[in-house]
């Protein structure tokens, strides 16, 4: 049996990375559910689980943030979608809606380490951030998801007197599958005609089909992907997969998307699919920025506590979105 914090330790991971990945070991021994084939039980499980790691590894929020929930209309009914608002003088601010991790199948808005980081990032950028509670498969599979993100678009756009946010600018982002939800939403919009203003993609899902890449053949072990059977098993096995983009690297014509940052982690298996799709990017004359996180895994940006590499990681999300709030010609930031 792989014993993971030993292999990351070896691979060359963070010092503050092993750490986690010792306590991630440590708290999921405590927690049957997680093995469990239901999907309810298993989620409540995961979320202690990431509520107790992100306790100790992530950097409380700032108090000041104001955080308020809305219920939002979707084409399959109410979704939540909740607000972060940093303090300020009342004007038309930009707007990010965000998408959380959780490969299509777990995670919350409700998750502590999604509070943590979106309080600091709407505080530290100036930016109103709504974050999505999109449905989740195997109930919910491809595209119920990807629907709601786009109806909390529309519904964004179209409240944007109310909330007090510039409808001109607008854009999107998200960690994980959020990321590949947020690539797919920013598509979609232009393909309807609207430009956003922007996109951030951390550590994203950038292809679901990965696994003849360097990346995915070396540090898969690093992770909790296997082989990728749950995710295609639970979100992919739908008629409606056919004919339709399910990651952002299957949209053929990537020009015309918003300025973008794509975040990657040195030893995460996505890694070479998502700084494959910032190329591409570039070479569609999208102004794109990437970084990469040394000595990280999928997932441990978030250790806002105890590592400086993911302080910077969450850093360059901050100064990108600064950057849109006031942009500056020829710059992203």
């Amino acid at each position: 049996m792989v014993n993971v914090p030993d292999l990351a330790r070896a691979s060359g991971c963070e010092p503050a990375v092993v750490g986690w990945l010792v306590a991630l070991g440590e708290i999921a021994a405590e927690l049957p559910g997680l093995q469990s084939p239901d999907p309810a039980p298993r989620r409540r499980a995961a979320r202690e689980l990431s509520d107790a790691l992100a306790e100790r590894f992530t950097l409380p929020g700032p108090a000041q943030c104001v955080v308020t929930e809305h219920r939002v209309p979707t084409r399959a009914g109410k979704i939540t979608v909740l607000r972060y608002r940093p303090p300020g003088e009342n004007r038309p601010r930009l707007a990010h809606l965000s998408m959380h991790g959780g490969g299509f199948v777990l995670g919350s808005v409700h998750e502590v380490v999604n509070d943590r980081l979106l309080r600091h990032l709407a505080v530290a950028s100036g930016t109103d951030i709504f974050a999505v509670e999109y449905r989740l498969a195997p109930e919910h599979p491809f595209p119920a998801g990807l629907e709601d993100c786009l109806d909390a678009l529309t519904w964004l756009i179209e409240s944007a007197p109310q909330l007090g946010i510039d409808p001109g600018r607008i854009g999107v982002g998200g960690v994980s599958a959020g990321g590949n939800l947020a690539g797919l939403v920013a598509a979609h919009a232009r393909d309807s005609g609207l430009r956003l203003d922007h996109q951030v993609l951390e550590v994203p899902g950038a292809s679901l089909h990965i696994d003849q890449d360097d990346s995915y053949r070396e540090f898969s072990a690093l992770s909790d992907f296997g082989d990728l059977t749950e995710i295609h098993t639970a979100y992919l096995s739908t008629p409606d997969v056919v004919g339709r983009w399910t990651a952002p690297a299957e949209i053929p014509d990537l020009t015309g998307l918003p300025p973008t940052l794509v975040v990657t982690a040195e030893f995460d298996p996505l890694r070479d699919s998502g700084e494959r799709y910032a190329a591409r990017l570039a070479e569609a004359g999208v102004p794109v920025d990437t970084w990469r996180a040394p000595g990280h895994l999928h997932g441990s940006t978030s250790l806002t506590r105890t590592s400086a590499i993911a302080r910077a990681a969450q850093g360059r999300v901050v100064d990108f979105l600064r950057s849109r709030v006031r942009p500056t010609a020829g710059t992203l930031s």
